[in-house]
């Protein structure tokens, strides 16, 4: 009995679906999921000082650094030690975490005096500091296979990296300065000269970090209130005590830009209250490398890395670091 012309289709439509489907599947590999970001802990010594180094990378791109160079060191400023400002983890807030992503091995400093580092038992100024990032540039640098690494600093860590940077340019690849000054302006300057007063009592070396230390450089409707929250309860436990470092600044300039002659990358935000064009664009003229940026990204303070407008900062930094 010969079947229907309708009948012989659908029966032949049915074959080929179940021949295909097979194929099909076979074509389309599963989605290979990225390993966790890893990290790890090294302490490394200078004049008997043992100086905190936090890493953070991603396993997949372990053997590839040496050949990449994508290796970067951050510096923090007067106030929080290493992981509390650069590794905050709520949501897409840690600048380490990102840049491990796009395959750097990230890596953060305690400088003495902060967070996990020994304390020490001197007033800690930018070329004290700067000899505790040339023992982990050396560190790194001999565990990585490497001639050099980037360099990134923040608020009072730019002038700990631009120090650094002024002695040993052979060293960094790339500068990178956020929120900095140079000479300052006559508000800092006002505002350091109460600072070193106290009040009329003698300035400690040391003194207690208060939660409202740690509030302080947020412009208002730029910030989430529970990053905020995370990043006091962070700063309390890791620096519940901080160097006063305001002594240095009554030396104003304490870098040369003519010294500075590698790749440098200046970015701050608009609102910020110590990064002003009125310093920083002199500063920035006289670098003594034509190898140079500068960014000004709007509606953002000094806590940018910590504000909404983190992830534009993000970019820019990788941006620069991508550059050939």
């Amino acid at each position: 009995m010969k079947m229907s012309r309708t009948r012989s289709l659908l029966l032949l439509q049915a074959l080929l679906a179940v021949t295909t489907w097979p194929c099909a599947r076979a074509e389309t590999p599963a989605p290979h999921e990225p390993l966790p970001i890893r990290a790890k802990e090294h302490y490394v010594e200078r004049d008997g000082l043992r100086i905190y180094l936090w890493e953070k990378y991603s396993p997949e791109q372990e053997s590839s650094f040496a050949h990449t160079g994508k290796v970067v060191l951050l510096v923090h400023g007067g106030t929080r030690s290493g992981r509390s400002i650069y590794d905050l983890q709520i949501r897409d807030y840690s600048l380490m975490d990102f840049l491990a992503r796009n395959d750097y091995d990230v890596w953060s400093i305690d400088i003495h005096g902060y967070g996990h580092s020994d304390k020490g038992s001197d007033w800690i100024d930018a070329h004290s500091a700067a000899a505790d990032i040339a023992s982990a540039v050396d560190y790194i640098t001999k565990l990585r296979g490497l001639d050099k690494v980037d360099l990134f600093g923040a608020s009072a860590g730019t002038q700990r990296a631009g120090v650094y940077a002024m002695e040993h340019p052979d060293k960094i690849a790339k500068l990178i300065l956020h929120a900095a000054f140079w000479k300052a302006t006559a508000e800092f300057r006002e505002m350091n000269r109460k600072r070193i007063e106290n009040g009329g009592q003698p300035l400690p070396r040391i003194r207690p970090t208060t939660e409202a230390d740690f509030r302080e450089g947020f412009i208002p409707g730029q910030f989430e209130q529970d990053v905020v929250e995370e990043s006091v309860k962070v700063g309390m436990q890791n620096d519940p005590q901080r160097p006063n470092i305001f002594v240095e600044y009554t030396k104003l300039p304490l870098l040369d830009p003519t010294r500075i002659t590698v790749p440098t990358l200046i970015i701050h935000g608009e609102k910020d209250f110590l990064a002003k064009e009125e310093d920083l664009l002199p500063f920035y003229s006289q670098l003594g490398t034509r190898d140079k940026s500068y960014v000004l990204l709007p509606e953002s303070g000094h806590m940018m890395l910590l504000e909404k407008n983190h992830r534009r900062l993000q970019y820019e930094v990788l941006s620069f670091l991508n550059r050939p």
